[in-house]
């Protein structure tokens, strides 16, 4: 396995933490494991990973699952993309050290803010109160461990703002961070969808971008940010985060955000394990579905 001390850090003048080891002689196939928040961009990433000749495994990996590779990767390097939801940075590395892989982690990141704002009108941003879809407040606690964790331990770190507005000085600066030599095909992406062994997931937005390449894929952030974010959020956000924000080049405050008042509570019927409560009952299913009655069962 690789350790701290196979590692050597280096600073770019991007803010890109560039990493450079010697794996030690071992016969542990190597996985790189890219993670990060839901909504942070990683899964544009993902696929630019997946285009390299020597490189094949999972587009999006379950949020709840730990990472499970398909049986047999026919490449130099496996490819492990998922999300910070259900476990850490730290926890899913050390699960593909359980059976038996040579990690190298890479961590995306992005304005929390926008993020949080981002997850909360989507479907897979639910704010639920059970193991497989937990608050989001939890979610965003684990990414700030995993950043953490990250920062400790002198992992790449990208910064999906600067991914976007430089994204072939950053592929360059991540192949350099784990020896990778560099691969044209993470701008020009000649494989299709078909030559990738796990093609299960991935947001909308990356399934309706122009796969023509990357640059014709890219959507540039906007210059102001906005949407609606319920103040106690907001405020809990920017102090929580403030070392990260500061850390990162990020502002302290971002006052084009409409606040709603209040705070986004947990709710047990944003839990997908409500829905599974609801289909065991498909007669009160259908008829919660329609609208004709409100039923929520209570968790056990």
């Amino acid at each position: 396995m690789v350790s701290v001390e196979h590692w050597l850090y280096n600073e770019t003048p991007s803010g890109l933490a560039t990493l450079r080891f010697h794996l030690p002689h071992s016969s542990a196939q190597t996985v790189i494991l890219a993670t990060g928040l839901q909504s942070s961009g990683s899964t544009l990433l993902s696929w630019c990973f997946l285009q390299r000749g020597d490189m094949n495994g999972v587009l999006d990996g379950d949020t709840d699952l730990i990472p499970r590779l398909p049986a047999a990767i026919d490449a130099q390097y496996a490819w492990y993309k998922t999300t910070i939801s259900s476990f850490t940075l730290q926890d899913q590395i050390a699960c593909l050290e359980d059976d038996g892989f040579s990690v190298l982690p890479l961590l995306m990141v992005r304005d929390v803010r926008v993020v949080w704002t981002s997850l909360a009108r989507k479907h897979y941003g639910r704010n639920g109160i059970t193991a497989e879809d937990p608050p989001l407040r939890l979610r965003f606690r684990r990414f700030l461990d995993s950043w953490q964790y990250a920062v400790d331990n002198q992992l790449p770190v990208v910064k999906y703002e600067e991914f976007v507005q430089q994204p072939e000085a950053l592929l360059q600066q991540c192949c350099d961070a784990m020896s990778l030599a560099w691969d044209e095909g993470m701008l020009h992406w000649p494989k299709p969808a078909s030559a990738i062994a796990n093609m299960r997931h991935g947001n909308a937005t990356f399934r309706d971008s122009d796969k023509r390449g990357l640059l014709a894929a890219i959507k540039q952030p906007e210059g102001r940010h906005t949407g609606e974010i319920h103040e106690q959020d907001l405020d809990w956000l920017d102090e929580y985060f403030s070392e990260f924000n500061q850390a990162m080049g990020y502002p302290s405050k971002l006052t084009s955000l409409t606040r709603l008042p209040g705070r986004l509570v947990p709710d047990w019927g944003q839990s997908r394990r409500c829905k599974w409560r609801l289909r065991q009952k498909p007669f009160r299913y259908w008829l919660s579905k329609l609208k004709l009655i409100s039923y929520t069962p209570r968790p056990e």
